[in-house]
């Protein structure tokens, strides 16, 4: 038998609607029971959904709210703009068939808006917004702050030095330390420091760059004869995601501070680690796992160092003007280069023989103008000077087995693809992270690298820095 509830049950109109708010509350609070993490504790969830207004520039983006969110330390109401990106970019990229690694775990942070897959209107409007979320907090970074949260989390002073053309600048940062990932990242890398061009990894995780292997033969005809043909050869560059993993550890002090200053902290962390290891794999990685490193390519052009040493050769002034002179023709002028900072400052205190040979007593070899107030040499001939801790000083030859190398290049001619986003994990178990209140973020970056042409570039192996 079916019981029907009608109006006749109730005196009025007032009854009724206060009949069904009763009922609707009693349901919620239900619910919200069911659903209810123990007390004190925020419930861990994966990035489904959220509530309230989101998309507000104005609000800014911040990896340490993602990480807080991800470890149920703060509820989907503190993180809304977090969530939001992330289901932004989930829907963009599987929209091209690109699915993370750790699926419904893994939370997307934007690693540079500019790489973005923007084939359509949705991709557009997603650049431009995370744009302005990745730098809407950068007025409000405060170095002291900075140096205090460092100080008190064990971080060190975020007054790292930023890597230029140049060498190192004096003072704060340059970049925008509350800026997209990957401005940051690049600043403190020796390749993208030195000029080396940069593209979109498309979401396949995979991309073909043509290039051109020979070139074409013009000829001196007479009236009525055939021209001899030629045929260009060419080639490809073929660049495939290597998975470059980020692994940072916090003290947790830092996701409670939640204040702009801590977050340039952490994004720094991670900027720095990336560079790092994509600038050694740049230079010496193996492959395949790895980016293939410019000095493991058989054929590289290289350049005997004109004083020669049974334990290391010694790196002279004339050598400069002969490594250039090694490149093409084609290339006007290279644009970088690379060594370490040991060796660009033995170079800049060598000195010339004055009374008697070998007392180097002399005008300095390198730099005859320099001064003790001057700060270091921009540029070698002309070109300038980038300087790497990531360049070997472990290079070996006879009994020395602590030279190093120089190299010079047209850096445009190398090529590094990287996905747009970032694919974070944060986790706070294990009995190290647990027991010193510790939290671990791991981001995995899809990067890889390579020449477009490899005569653009000329090694000098087996330097002293001495």
């Amino acid at each position: 038998m079916t019981t029907t509830t009608t109006t006749d049950q109730f005196q009025s109109r007032d009854e009724i609607v206060r009949f069904i708010e009763e009922q609707t509350a009693t349901a919620v609070e239900k619910s919200m029971e069911k659903a209810a993490p123990p007390v004190g504790r925020v419930e861990r969830r994966v990035p489904w959904v959220t509530a309230g207004p989101v998309g507000q520039d104005s609000a800014g983006y911040s990896v340490l709210k993602a990480a807080a969110f991800a470890l149920g330390y703060v509820g989907a109401d503190q993180a809304k703009e977090e969530i939001h990106t992330h289901q932004q970019l989930r829907d963009l990229y599987a929209g091209y068939g690109f699915q993370p690694h750790h699926g419904s775990q893994s939370f997307l942070v934007p690693l540079s808006s500019e790489l973005l897959p923007v084939f359509e209107p949705q991709g557009r409007r997603l650049q431009a917004e995370l744009r302005q979320k990745m730098t809407a907090q950068a007025g409000r970074f405060d170095p002291d702050e900075a140096d205090w949260i460092g100080r008190r989390t064990g971080r060190g002073r975020l007054t790292r030095k930023a890597m230029t053309l140049a060498g190192e600048s004096d003072g704060f940062l340059q970049t925008p330390v509350l800026g997209e990932l990957i401005e940051l990242q690049r600043n403190l890398e020796a390749f993208s420091a030195a000029g080396a061009r940069e593209i979109a990894l498309p979401p396949h995780g995979r991309v073909t760059f043509p290039k051109l292997t020979g070139s074409s033969t013009a000829y001196w005809v007479g009236e009525g004869t055939p021209i001899t043909e030629s045929q260009p050869t060419t080639g490809n560059l073929e660049l495939q995601a290597k998975k470059l993993g980020v692994l940072v550890k916090l003290n947790n002090e830092l996701l409670r501070f939640a204040s702009p200053s801590a977050e340039a902290l952490v994004r720094y962390d991670m900027a720095r680690a990336a560079a790092t290891k994509a600038d050694l794999a740049m230079l010496e990685g193996t492959g395949p796992l790895q980016i293939k490193g410019l000095l493991t390519y058989a054929g590289l052009p290289t350049h005997a160092a004109r004083i020669l040493g049974a334990a290391g050769d010694t790196f002279a002034p004339e050598d400069v003007a002969l490594m250039e002179a090694r490149l093409p023709d084609a290339i006007d002028a290279p644009t970088a280069w690379l060594m370490r900072k040991a060796l660009l400052a033995a170079l800049m205190n060598r000195r010339a023989d004055a009374a008697a040979e070998g007392d180097g007593a002399g005008p300095f070899v390198f730099a005859p103008y320099r001064s003790a107030a001057a700060g270091p040499p921009a540029q070698l001939f002309g070109t300038p000077v980038v300087r790497s801790s990531q360049v070997s000083e472990t290079r070996v030859k006879g009994a020395a087995t602590d030279l190093t190398y120089a190299l010079l290049g047209y850096f445009p001619d190398w090529v590094v693809a990287r996905l747009g986003v970032m694919e974070f994990l944060a986790g706070n178990q294990g009995d190290t992270a647990l027991q010193n209140d510790m939290t671990y973020l791991r981001g995995i970056q899809h990067i890889d690298a390579g020449p477009r042409r490899l005569e653009s570039f000329v090694l000098c192996d087996q330097l002293k820095v001495a």
